[in-house]
């Protein structure tokens, strides 16, 4: 397995000017916007990228650099967020919605009074490692008291511009308070500072309420600039800092960051057949020497060994993949897949299935919460489901195990090396013995002994093994 750098597929190496981690810092996530663009009862932080929530993906960024400490800001969904942001993360609430400084002062209590903050949004899911640790490493060469990330767009419309004087930072003019001369400045305020603690909680104390009653942390900017100075740090590729707004900028976030899953995944040593029809989560890890074919859809926590072929046209969900196996246009959710397994097309895993290794399923094969042993074969047209099945059996074509009575749920026993002929019913609860067999067609609804032959409707004994080893 390919090691787990953080969910993000990100570019993590540093350039020379960037911290080496942001161990010490503390970072302030806002994830506190309504979302009312994206026209939907999901808090927008909530909303999945690449098949990761988005303040998952900012948090898991901040995980990668090395920072322990994080704080969530949220408006509503505060359990769900801080479920959804993982681990070292500490959640404050925001009350009502008065602008992004209000935000930030409601981490007050949880954040650090001294140190290196981070202040970032949760809605900026193609941030890369990289950028990060390259914003704090120019904040703590710089003397200045804030350290803010710029940007360069071909369209700046809706961002705050920054307005400088002989090459240095004056500060930056909100969109609405452009002149005309400004109107077209492309370099804006992208939404990311680093700041130290002390100065940050007086400083947000003098920052006034805009025309709209809110309170804008982009103020700091001025604030620093009549102080102690203030750094921009731009931005290398734009596309970072292009935050999700609404179903658009969702679906072009999207693109993005599947790209980057793709790209990562062949400089990793994994084939892709066709790039453009293979989707990857961005929490997905896949070895080296695995083909995916057209098609394939890998997503959630999926773990994929070395030397596998997946696909074309596979769906996995959840699901852990040993090495050298083969799957077909299957389906396969919340399982375990041993290693060099074949699953042919159309199979369906449902959750909680465990595959032996050398494991055979042909085509038509659906297991649900049941294991099955090493170099167990079922070939056709078979439901598996609640059994527990042995290695190196037999089921034949057809077969059903009829777990269910109509009210409960009932288990399926099949020992090793049992041989369960064509369309058997397995009517559970119901147990097969050690290399015992049944007949084609046969409905068991007793257990079967070690070694016995049931035929039949019922199933019944038809030949057994004696103390001498003879078949009686």
């Amino acid at each position: 397995m390919t090691p787990r750098p953080g969910a993000a597929p990100v570019l993590t190496a540093p350039m020379t000017s960037a911290a080496s981690s942001l161990a010490g810092w503390t970072a302030v996530v806002l994830a506190g916007g309504p979302g009312t663009r994206m026209r939907s009862a999901l808090p927008k932080a909530l909303h999945p990228v690449a098949g990761v929530p988005m303040v998952r993906l900012v948090c898991d960024l901040l995980r990668a650099a090395g920072c322990t400490s994080i704080v969530v800001v949220a408006r509503d969904a505060i359990e769900e967020i801080g479920a959804a942001a993982g681990e070292y993360v500490r959640m404050a609430r925001q009350d009502g919605g008065r602008g992004t400084a209000h935000a930030v002062l409601a981490a007050r209590e949880v954040a650090s009074e001294r140190g290196p903050l981070l202040l970032l949004h949760g809605d900026m899911p193609l941030l890369t490692t990289r950028t990060l640790l390259e914003m704090a490493g120019r904040h703590v060469a710089a003397p200045s008291s804030l350290t803010f990330l710029t940007a360069y767009l071909p369209d700046p419309k809706g961002y705050s511009r920054v307005e400088r004087r002989n090459g240095k930072v004056h500060g930056i003019v909100a969109e609405a308070d452009l002149s005309p001369a400004m109107r077209g400045a492309p370099e804006v305020d992208a939404g990311m500072y680093a700041v130290e603690a002390e100065w940050l909680w007086r400083a947000l104390t003098a920052v006034a309420p805009n025309a709209g009653g809110e309170l804008a942390l982009g103020d700091l900017i001025s604030l620093a600039v009549r102080g102690d100075g203030v750094e921009a740090y731009q931005v290398a590729e734009t596309a970072e800092v292009l935050p999700v707004n609404d179903r658009v900028d969702l679906a072009r976030a999207e693109r993005i960051l599947r790209d980057r899953v793709r790209e990562r995944l062949m400089l990793e040593g994994v084939t892709l057949l066709d790039p453009a029809t293979t989707y990857v989560d961005a929490g997905v890890e896949v070895g080296e020497d695995t083909v995916l074919l057209p098609g394939t859809t890998l997503s959630g926590r999926t773990r994929i060994a070395g030397g596998c072929r997946i696909g074309p046209n596979a769906v996995l969900i959840d699901t852990t993949v040993g090495a050298r196996t083969s799957i077909g246009a299957s389906t396969i959710e919340g399982s375990i897949i041993g290693e060099g397994v074949d699953i042919g097309p159309y199979c369906h895993l449902r959750p909680g299935s465990l595959i032996g290794n050398a494991v055979h399923l042909g085509n038509y094969v659906e297991v649900k919460a049941s294991t099955i042993g090493a170099r167990t074969q079922a070939g056709h047209f078979c439901y598996i489901g609640d059994t527990t099945i042995g290695a190196d059996v037999n089921i034949g074509a057809g077969t059903i195990t009829a777990n269910y009575d109509g009210v409960d749920k009932h288990r399926t026993v099949i020992g090793d090396g049992a041989f369960i002929g064509s369309d058997t019913v397995l009517v559970a609860p119901v147990t097969v013995g050690t290399e015992a067999r049944t007949a084609a067609g046969a409905i068991v609804t007793q257990d079967v002994p070690d070694g016995a032959t049931v035929i039949g409707v019922p199933a019944r004994v038809r030949s057994s093994v004696s103390e001498g080893g003879r078949r009686a």
